[in-house]
């Protein structure tokens, strides 16, 4: 298995996340073939998320970016080129104990896949918090 780092709030040559030439503060930069997993305890109700090849790629790289929640995929986008504006991802957690943020090879395999998770955030309504 060939493991490589993700960059919380960076893209994953360490820079600013950009897509179409906005800056996001906050997000996961990633590289295609890969799998972020995180312990949900059943305490959110959504996840959401813009997708994007970061502007790093100069319009090029090509990924597929796909959601499983306990282990079921509930959100596939793409193929997401690096040509393309972000695209909104929304998925119901409710009561999952995990979540994997999974990016795998487009059409290129892995060139210039530079995979943004723009703002991810799980969100807990008023009503489920403790």
């Amino acid at each position: 298995e060939y493991v490589r780092p993700y960059y919380r709030d960076r893209n994953n040559r360490g820079g600013l996340l950009r897509a179409e030439r906005r800056v996001y503060i906050k997000g996961l930069g990633v590289y295609s073939a890969s799998r972020l997993t995180y312990s949900l305890k059943r305490q959110f109700d959504r996840f959401e998320a813009e997708v994007a090849i970061d502007d790093l790629s100069q319009g090029a790289g090509s990924v597929v970016f796909r959601v499983l929640v306990d282990g079921q995929s509930r959100s596939v986008v793409g193929p997401v080129r690096g040509t393309d504006s972000p695209r909104p991802v929304r998925v119901d957690v409710r009561g999952a104990e995990r979540i994997d943020l999974v990016v795998e090879f487009g059409e290129r395999a892995d060139e210039l896949d530079y995979a943004d998770w723009l703002n991810a955030r799980l969100i807990r309504s008023a009503s489920s918090q403790p």
